[in-house]
């Protein structure tokens, strides 16, 4: 298979893959790096890429925040539990 030349913008090497995980599971600085590359810059594949992270980022605090409410607040759990019992769901 012929390597890809140098002109075209969107492709991205598996070394420079390889270079962006690395720098993406970096403290805070990945989030910086993660959220710049998703947002400028010319290359459109890194870009939807940088965009997919951070939307499943986003997912991923909202289930654990989801998780967390349900597990930390006895006013929430004390509902549902009420709620299963008026129901009969035991």
């Amino acid at each position: 298979m012929a390597k890809k030349s140098g002109g075209d913008k969107n492709y991205v090497s598996v070394w420079q893959w390889l270079l962006l995980f690395f720098l993406f599971a970096l403290p805070c600085i990945g989030l910086g790096i993660l959220l710049t590359l998703a947002f400028v810059g010319e290359n459109e594949s890194r870009k939807n890429y940088c965009r997919a992270s951070l939307i499943l980022m986003l997912l991923g605090l909202l289930i654990w925040g989801g998780i967390v409410a349900l597990g930390f607040s006895p006013a929430i759990v004390s509902g549902i539990q009420n709620w299963l019992h008026r129901h009969h769901w035991r």
